[in-house]
């Protein structure tokens, strides 16, 4: 019996191989098709997708919507989901129908043993009968044992005599064959056509992170780091097999970096809609392609990230770009100007206490310009930045003809960067053509400042001194003597000349450069003399300015005021009066008492005399002196002498002198030098004067005509001293204590 059961156990295998090979054929078959169709669907979709219409199809589904608004043209991450989930599911299912449940309705041993009786009717239902009651469960009560044993044995001989497995039924094989052949084939021509291909689009089935091989190629070209508000040209070197008037597809989606960050600590992002811009080909200049596609961007400020695709090429990584300031000056502050600009004056000026050189900060100082630059001066350029830089440059701008002209940027010697590289100092020496400077600024990322820094310097007008003269006054310079108080208008005295008078000269100086020495320029105009006798230059000669040669104008230096060691403190100097004011008088303490001591009696006041005082610096720290200057000169006209024309016998006309006479005019200028130096560094005995804009003219009178003016002076003097004493006798009253009813 054992080899009856053998026989249906091999029949029974062989069943169940033959219904898994079918199973398996049909299941591989399926899912072989199904994976093709997924597969060409991935490529298509990664392929083709991307346009303007594909993407607003999408995006009205949420299933399939693109989750990144950059995926130029891949394939949503949510299709191939779908396709793999569905692959897998079908996958379980036609397991099931075609592998599991066959195998587990694979006939049983009875059946087959039935199959055998079916196909050899010599059993006779013997052979499933014996192999019943031979199980060992089997139930046989009431059964005589010797015809089991002789059923048994009969089925034995007659299964001896045949083989089962001729029963089987092989067609299942060969349809499992047409059926997965052609699947085989196909997938197979498919690998070796392309195997790149073929794996790729397998494995991205099994949603692993592999992208779909292209012919075409794209290489990003663009700078990541762009100065802010630039246009950007981005640009992509094109490889592989495209057409040269294809038109890409470039993404852009811009974003703002948060001050939130994630878990990680990488600040949080805020995403902009994308913006979609066309890629075109570069053209050489005879208009030929190149191999770079690009679109120029619109001026922008804000950072973003792209990706491009061109026919079937795209790029697979998202590229950034990234905006940063242009170096520029730092932003404004009243308190803390970002451009300032300084003057450090020449040595001829003086120096400070401490031995520096004097500073000088005009109006437009905060701003960074300078005006009345004096030629010598060192300009001192400071300049805060916006942000580090690598290169500060200074170049300076002369006037050349009606054109400027820039100079080479100063050498690295005058340029002070600071150590965190955010300020600048600059030094030059100014020159008599300057008119500007410019500073150029460049970053480590090799971006320049888009504003032009540019500065104005006004060079200092070569000019003579201004001298202006003061009203004669008979006023004390001193405010506390009696004569020294009130409305100073009311001293003001136009004095008469005698011919032994004098003409109290009282005048102010000032210029930019320093003041050095003082003379007054003086004439007699002879009277009832007709001018056109005189010689030719002599007519020639208006102005003192005109007579370097003293032909009309005569010399009168006036001496230089320089302290003295007596005793005694001259006090302040008044300027409407060009004295001192302890100059007629003196303050003398007696017994813890202050008193007023005439020093000169005022008969001898024209004997006092401050010829030429260039006046010290209010503030020796901050600023030089001598630049303001003023004196007080009285001119006397006793030894005056008039020149008077005289026609000799040949016709030619010469200049005799002759003594100052009643009704002659004296005219009188006082004339200025600055302290400019030469080229060699010594005072310039050729520069220009500087005069009062117009003369002082006295016509000589006779003593009657004087002693009268005199006269009305001293009632002039006296009526004012009756007036202060009335003023002050008012002020007493207005303090004093009323008296008691």
């Amino acid at each position: 019996m054992n080899s009856v059961l053998k026989q249906l156990s091999q029949w029974r295998f062989r069943e169940q191989a033959l219904s898994f090979a079918w199973g398996v054929a049909r299941w591989f078959a399926i899912f072989a098709v199904v994976l093709a169709l997924a597969c060409a669907t991935d490529w298509i979709v990664d392929r083709y997708s991307g346009s303007a219409s594909w993407r607003k199809a999408l995006r009205s589904t949420r299933i399939l919507a693109p989750s990144d608004p950059l995926a130029v043209g891949h394939t949503p991450f949510g299709l191939r989901l779908m396709m793999t989930a569905g692959q897998i599911t079908l996958t379980g299912l036609l397991v099931y129908y075609f592998i599991v449940r066959p195998l587990r309705r694979t006939p049983a041993v009875d059946e087959l043993a039935g199959r055998a009786e079916k196909a050899y009717k010599e059993f006779d239902h013997r052979l499933v009968t014996a192999i019943q009651l031979n199980r060992p469960n089997a139930d046989t009560r009431g059964m005589s044992q010797t015809l089991i044993a002789n059923v048994t044995r009969e089925a034995t001989d007659i299964a001896a005599k045949h083989n089962f497995l001729s029963l089987i039924n092989y067609s299942r094989l060969k349809w499992a064959g047409i059926v997965i052949l052609p699947m085989l084939l196909a997938w197979g021509i498919f690998a070796a056509i392309n195997p790149p291909l073929a794996f790729v689009l397998v494995k991205r089935q099994a949603l692993l992170p592999v992208s779909i091989p292209r012919e075409i190629k794209l290489e990003n070209d663009t700078k990541e780091v762009w100065p802010t508000g630039a246009e950007v040209p981005i640009r992509f070197k094109v490889s592989g097999s495209y057409s040269p008037a294809a038109i890409g597809t470039l993404v852009v989606v811009p974003y703002k970096i948060l001050e939130e960050k994630h878990e990680d600590g990488t600040p949080k992002r805020e995403y902009q809609p994308p913006e979609y811009y066309d890629l075109t080909n570069e053209k050489n200049a005879d208009g030929s392609p190149t191999d770079i596609f690009s679109v120029k961007l619109p001026p922008a400020s804000v950072d973003f990230h792209f990706q491009a695709r061109l026919e079937e090429g795209r790029t697979d990584e998202r590229s950034y770009v990234r905006f940063e300031a242009p170096p520029q000056l730092a932003r404004e502050d009243p308190n803390n100007p970002p451009l300032t600009a300084e003057q450090e004056l020449p040595d001829f000026l003086g120096k400070r206490p401490n031995g520096d050189r004097y500073i000088r900060k005009n109006e437009g100082w905060t701003r960074g310009e300078v005006i009345d630059a004096l030629p010598g001066s060192t300009i001192i350029v400071y300049a805060q930045f916006n942000k580090p830089v690598e290169v500060a440059q200074l170049i300076r701008i002369e006037r050349d003809g009606i054109l400027d002209r820039d100079l080479p940027p100063l050498p690295a010697s005058q340029v002070l960067l600071a150590a965190d590289k955010k300020s600048a100092t600059f030094g030059f020496v100014a020159t008599p053509r300057m008119i500007a400077y410019r500073i150029e600024l460049k970053d480590s990322y090799g971006f320049s400042n888009p504003s032009p820094i540019r500065r104005t310097i006004r060079m200092w007008d070569d000019r003579p001194p201004s001298v202006e003269f003061k009203p004669e006054s008979l006023r004390n310079p001193n405010p506390k003597a009696y004569d020294g108080r009130g409305n100073v208008k009311d001293y003001e005295f136009d004095m008469a000349l005698s011919p032994d008078g004098v003409i109290s000269v009282i005048y102010n100086a000032h210029s930019e450069v320093g003041l050095r020495a003082a003379n007054i320029r003086y004439r007699v105009i002879p009277k009832g003399v007709q001018f056109d006798l005189y010689p030719e230059d002599y007519k020639a000669i208006q102005h003192p300015r005109d007579d370097p040669n003293l032909i009309v104008f005569d010399r009168l230096p006036l001496k230089k005021y320089v302290p003295g060691k007596k005793a005694g403190d001259p006090g302040a100097f008044v300027a409407d009066l060009g004295l001192f004011t302890n100059a007629f008088t003196r303050t003398v303490e007696i017994l813890g008492f202050e008193f007023l001591v005439d020093t000169v009696l005022p008969m001898n006041w024209n004997k006092v005399n401050l010829e030429f005082y260039p006046i010290p610096s209010r503030d020796p720290d901050e600023e030089p002196g001598e630049l303001d200057a003023g004196g007080r000169m009285n001119f006397e006209v006793s030894g005056l002498e008039k020149k008077l024309p005289e026609v000799l016998p040949d016709g030619k006309t010469i200049l005799k002198r002759a003594k100052l006479e009643i009704g002659d005019t004296v005219e009188v200028y006082v004339e200025v030098f600055d302290k400019l130096p030469g080229a060699d560094g010594k005072p310039d005995l050729k520069r220009p004067a500087g005069y009062t804009k117009e003369a002082k003219r006295k016509i000589v009178v006779t003593e009657l005509e004087t002693a009268l003016a005199l006269r009305a002076r001293d009632e002039a003097r006296t009526k004012l001293r009756d007036k202060v004493d009335q003023l002050a006798k008012d002020q007493f009253d207005v303090f004093k204590p009323k008296p008691k009813p």
